[in-house]
């Protein structure tokens, strides 16, 4: 967990990266797409800045993964600042950059949207829709606290989760205490922490996005799923 001081000194860089990128064209800023890590695995994915974009993570932010790099990694913090400066600037041309970046590839076709940062609105969350459609040989998942841009989506377009097309996988993301309201039974991913037992049944996650994609289970595959705070 970060101190108050940590938390503030990240905040405000992010703060005023993204201050400072919202000053320039967006034509003089790059969209940043990961094409993985580590953690994830090759996959490509998306992200904006934690905590200025994230619904609902009054509970989660000091223990947020993503606060680290941002601290540790200019490059991370140039990357987060500018796409959610892109974002704010021009949402409909930087959603054609995503769409034209997927179009451009030919292997690994899996997307994660949001190591960090979240679905900003209804409005978002319809644009993310229609890139699944456009690409349906591609799998795409997502973790969201943005429960009201999901479930007002779903009410507007069939009041059932199957109008979410079948290859976006949406995790409404659980942390322990904070209500979520999931009136469409969407698949869950939870943050187990201390004094938490995890739901039977559920997919424990491996800390590996390929091992899922290989093996069929899991977030990419709508599997509800859970994994220790880390």
């Amino acid at each position: 967990m970060y101190s108050n001081e940590t938390l503030k000194k990240a905040m405000d860089g992010l703060r005023k990266a993204t201050t400072d990128a919202m000053m320039k064209e967006c034509n003089a800023m790059a969209l940043h797409i990961s094409t993985g890590n580590r953690k994830i695995g090759r996959v490509h994915n998306f992200s904006l800045a934690p905590g200025l974009t994230c619904a609902n993570c009054s509970g989660c932010l000091r223990y947020c993964y993503d606060i680290k790099a941002v601290i540790q990694y200019k490059n991370v913090l140039k990357a987060r600042a500018e796409n959610t400066a892109l974002m704010r600037k021009d949402r409909a041309e930087t959603f054609r950059r995503i769409d034209e970046y997927i179009t451009r590839r030919r292997a690994n076709k899996a997307f994660r949207w949001h190591v960090s940062g979240d679905i900003l609105d209804v409005d978002y969350f319809d644009r993310m829709v229609t890139i699944a459609r456009n690409h349906p040989e591609w799998i795409f998942w997502t973790y969201t606290k943005n429960y009201y841009a999901v479930n007002e989506w779903i009410r507007t377009h069939g009041e059932t989760r199957n109008a979410i097309p079948g290859n976006l996988s949406v995790m409404f993301s659980i942390w322990n205490g904070m209500p979520c309201p999931n009136p469409y039974g969407m698949p869950t991913f939870t943050c187990i922490q201390e004094g938490m037992t995890p739901t039977p049944g559920e997919w424990r996650c491996p800390g590996n996005c390929d091992i899922c994609l290989k093996s069929g289970r899991g977030c990419p595959h709508g599997e509800s799923a859970n994994v220790n705070e880390h």
